[in-house]
């Protein structure tokens, strides 16, 4: 190194401890640091708010690709993004119920249908729970939010939790919660929202709530098979000429429904299994019970 350059280094060093014992270099520095941090957070805003500004503009599609890119992978993005990319996806989803006057409440994750409340959650794996909080016949019931649909964003598959179902069934049955006409409509909006799941291109497997197959069905309760729900359903159907009861085996019963309809009834070590049959008529398992309802007692009870 040459006398020159060591010249200059010397002189660097007396500025530099002259500016480390000097309040005015010291603040000078603080404010660097400051400003620094502010394009840093003035970016990362800047970031977010083009976010934002991208998802207002998106499709379901892009959505969906976004859910994929942010939630699936939990990005670090802010809050109002994440609530805003969930609120606008489920709009889509939902759409169908719009014309009933589909709204936001004043809870985010809710959301106000004619017949029911709709709220979404995320799960542990991110896929995407919804649950319906169906309105009440009367004031002096009370509804909780029932874990119907789970949609998995990535596998494109939608899932019915048929307990879930059956517990509809025993909500207007037993606890009287709703009539049947609600059911009917509850379910027929129900059905509106799996259409539209698969136009979006989820795979949605046969489920008790789908109208538009028909019920060849196997029902397995958790009840034995009592004589005095046996006796009802032989009274009741002796009583019509559109039904028929055969005793087909020990442990076996065959019902014959009007339409050529059938329900098998068996039992076996302290349950009850049905296999419902409606001959090809598009039918939910919501729509079989209400028609038929004293075979309700063999599936759920009080």
């Amino acid at each position: 190194m040459s006398e020159k350059d060591n010249q200059t280094n010397e002189v660097k060093k007396r500025q530099q401890n002259k500016q480390m014992n000097d309040p005015y270099y010291d603040e000078k520095a603080q404010n660097h640091a400051e400003i620094v941090s502010w394009i840093a957070s003035a970016e990362k805003e800047l970031a977010d708010l083009r976010l934002r500004k991208t998802l207002l503009e998106d499709d379901f599609s892009e959505l969906l690709s976004e859910y994929r890119r942010l939630i699936i992978t939990d990005a670090a993005i802010s809050t109002v993004a994440k609530t805003s990319l969930l609120a606008y996806l489920t709009y889509e989803l939902l759409q169908p119920l719009k014309d009933a006057t589909l709204k936001q409440t004043e809870t985010y994750n809710i959301w106000q249908a004619k017949y029911f409340l709709v709220k979404y959650q995320l799960t542990d794996k991110r896929e995407l729970a919804l649950s319906f909080k169906m309105n009440v016949i009367d004031t002096r019931f009370t509804a909780s939010f029932m874990p119907l649909i789970l949609l998995d964003l990535q596998e494109m598959t939608a899932t019915v939790d048929e307990h879930q179902v059956l517990e509809l069934i025993r909500l207007w049955y037993s606890e009287k919660v709703f009539s049947r006409n609600q059911l009917s409509l509850i379910n027929y909006d129900l059905n509106r929202l799996l259409a539209n799941f698969k136009q979006l291109g989820f795979s949605v497997g046969p489920n008790l709530l789908d109208n538009t197959r028909a019920l060849a069905v196997n029902l397995q309760s958790e009840f034995p098979l009592e004589t005095r729900i046996l006796d009802n359903i032989f009274i009741t159907t002796m009583d019509s000429t559109e039904y028929d009861f055969d005793k087909i085996g020990q442990a076996d019963y065959q019902v014959k429904l009007n339409q050529e309809q059938n329900v098998f009834i068996h039992a076996k070590e302290n349950r009850t299994q049905l296999f419902v049959d409606s001959n090809n008529r598009r039918r939910s398992i919501l729509d079989f019970f209400t028609h038929y309802p004293f075979f309700v007692p063999l599936i759920v009870r009080d």
